[in-house]
């Protein structure tokens, strides 16, 4: 968006200095450092540099970016290698926290830099590459679609369970079914920002070796107002029913468990055991409930900072105000609230799932020292002999055997296990 902002500048002034290039040679150099003084002093300078933001904004915006990559990069590989190294964790439901993983650490990996990248650059640093200008943008919005899907679909799949536990469980078959779908109609949603982008190249004759040329990777679209209304298509498709959908899906969830907890459905014990095991499965259902309502505020919160900057940005009419350094900074903000989402979401579907978080530990080497020596602590050996006592096997599935979850164990199981 700031390059097609600053290319409509450009391009008025740089048929300036393209008339005094065709009359003038030697003193073609001094001509554009005078224009450019006129403009900006720095304006030369940056454009020497290629640094579109002056310190120490260039700085800090670097290490918060580096920050949020090596923190999701980490938190997702992490989910993946827990389901791959245990053949029982592959699971169909399983698969779709992976896609969320693998979708999240290509925003990490891919988004989040070439973002970067755009933001503290005035022109397109990787050259006269239009294919590479094409892949940049439709990587970009293909990873940030099969994220806010995945997180969609996660949420219909514990509906389905939940809701209408009589219902067939999901195969490993139609589970990569899905993802492919996932992938497919992501991928659809990110064509236009492969079909219009472009890569505008300038030769700057004059200018000896300093700046031989300049490269824009814009957004050039066929109707007027274009770009403001795929915005608009953005904002309904990648944040607007993926919120609604997920908020109406967890808040169905939320009844339905609750109402399965008033209505008490637990075999005739004593009275001391009953309450014992009510007041376990009131403090889950207190659990599962914050865990739902976190879902959907921090999806929320990290996606509409953005999508209202973008709104308003590409809705404007005028945009060059969206091109100064403070606006850049505010958008940097923006962007790095929804890309947190990829270092949210580890936690959130994995470190809150008993199953995942069991293998975490054991990649990290977590809580075994106790067990080596043979004194496990008093917190472990109170869980045990709880579980052992207070829970059935139909209620809470044991989560060292790492068994399939099915419609007889459907009701907080599927959140914290599944």
């Amino acid at each position: 968006m700031f390059s097609y902002v600053f290319v409509h500048l450009f391009q008025s002034g740089k048929e300036k200095m393209e008339n005094e290039m065709h009359r003038i040679d030697n003193h073609t150099l001094n001509t554009v450092l005078n224009w450019s003084n006129e403009v900006d002093p720095k304006l030369y300078d940056r454009y020497l540099l290629n640094k579109a933001i002056d310190e120490p904004a260039y700085t800090i915006l670097i290490m918060m970016y580096s920050f949020l990559i090596i923190l999701g990069t980490l938190g997702n590989l992490l989910v993946i290698v827990a389901v791959f190294r245990k053949p029982a964790m592959r699971s169909a439901r399983n698969m779709f926290i992976v896609n969320l993983a693998v979708a999240d650490l290509l925003l990490c990996t891919v988004t989040m830099p070439l973002t970067l990248m755009e933001i503290l650059t005035k022109y397109f640093p990787l050259g006269n590459n239009p294919f590479v200008c094409k892949t940049i943008g439709i990587l970009q919005a293909t990873s940030t679609y099969v994220s806010t899907i995945s997180i969609t679909a996660i949420a219909l799949d514990r509906y389905q369970v939940i809701v209408y536990p009589t219902r067939e469980n999901l195969q490993l078959f139609g589970a990569a079914l899905i993802l492919l779908i996932i992938w497919l109609i992501a991928v659809m949603l990110a064509m236009p920002l492969f079909i219009y982008r472009h890569l505008l190249h300038h030769d700057m004759p004059g200018m000896d070796e300093a700046i031989p040329s300049l490269d824009f990777c814009i957004e050039n679209w066929p109707i007027e107002h274009g770009r403001a209304y795929y915005s608009i298509f953005s904002l309904i498709f990648q944040y607007t029913l993926p919120i609604i959908i997920v908020s109406a899906a967890y808040y169905r969830i939320s009844f339905k468990l609750r109402y399965r907890f008033q209505a008490g459905f637990v075999s005739a014990e004593d009275n001391l055991q009953k309450n014992r095991r009510q007041e376990l499965r009131g403090r889950r259902l207190q659990r599962t409930n914050l865990l739902l309502s976190s879902i959907a505020i921090i999806f929320c919160i990290s996606w509409l900072p953005l999508n209202l900057f973008n709104l308003i940005a590409d809705l404007s009419p005028d945009s060059n105000k969206f091109s100064s350094q403070p606006m850049k900074v505010c958008y940097a903000i923006c962007h790095m609230m929804g890309m947190s989402s990829a270092c949210s979401n580890p936690i959130l579907y994995g470190c809150l799932n008993e199953n995942f978080w069991k293998e975490f530990k054991d990649i990290l080497c977590i809580e075994k020292g106790g067990d080596d020596v043979g004194r496990p602590s008093q917190r472990n050996s109170v869980r045990k002999k709880c579980q052992n006592t207070l829970l059935k096997p139909d209620f809470l599935t044991d989560a060292t055997n790492f068994p399939q979850c099915n419609p007889g164990s459907t009701d907080l199981t599927v959140l914290t296990k599944c």
